[in-house]
């Protein structure tokens, strides 16, 4: 349609210029370049229209072009949490004694020595038990000071052990010693006050038979006596 038009045109135009040989041909060139122009912009306008189509076709498309369904997240519910929760904190403590272990360096034990150390034999040792009971003694003697007389001695078969009584008004706490004395390891001091005496037990290191009991005003002495 546009092309007969302008072949039309055309011919007109020459038509003119037969009839006027004379007239001047710009009214020609004129008209021929404001046909060009006017192809040149209908072109261009059918080149954005095919372009504008295209793009509202493909809008098209992507809107009734249905969408890929994503895969559903399963809900976390409470017991899967606590769940979680217990096993990251598992796995925490674990790597706590991991590491503990790596850092802590195991000591060795230290084995502790006990030493021993036996009494000297030739030492005489004092001791004030009470106000009126003073002891002094070594490895094989012992001798009992006081103000009181002794009243009784005893021996009890198979027991290590000689018992003295006193005459006396005393009132105390009893008393009991240890000594440092291989024959003689121990040695206590009880109140009898309602019945008028104290009385004082030697712990020995074998039978009284093998030990010999002396007593006079002033001492009473326990001996050791050797084969």
């Amino acid at each position: 349609m546009k092309n007969l038009f302008t072949l039309l045109l055309v011919l007109s135009v020459s038509l003119i210029a037969r009839e006027n040989p004379f007239e001047a041909t710009n009214a020609y060139e004129e008209e021929a370049a404001r046909i060009i122009e006017m192809n040149e912009v209908e072109e261009d306008y059918a080149v954005e229209f095919q372009q504008e189509q295209q793009y509202v076709n493909e809008m098209y498309e992507k809107m009734n072009k249905p969408e890929e369904e994503k895969p559903k997240v399963p809900a976390l519910t409470e017991e899967k949490v606590q769940k979680m929760i217990k096993k990251a904190q598992k796995e925490t403590e674990k790597k706590a004694k991991n590491i503990a272990k790596e850092v802590i360096v195991e000591q060795p034990k230290q084995v502790e020595q006990v030493v021993y150390v036996k009494p000297r034999l030739d030492v005489v040792n004092e001791k004030q038990l009470l106000p009126f009971v003073k002891i002094e003694y070594d490895n094989d003697r012992i001798d009992i000071f006081s103000k009181y007389s002794v009243s009784k001695k005893i021996t009890l078969p198979g027991e290590k052990k000689v018992v003295l009584d006193f005459n006396a008004k005393e009132n105390f706490y009893t008393v009991r010693d240890e000594l440092k004395s291989t024959n003689f390891p121990k040695i206590a001091v009880g109140n009898h006050k309602d019945e008028n005496f104290f009385r004082i037990v030697i712990e020995l290191a074998s039978t009284p038979d093998d030990y010999e009991v002396t007593y006079d005003n002033e001492k009473v002495s326990v001996i050791k006596l050797y084969e």
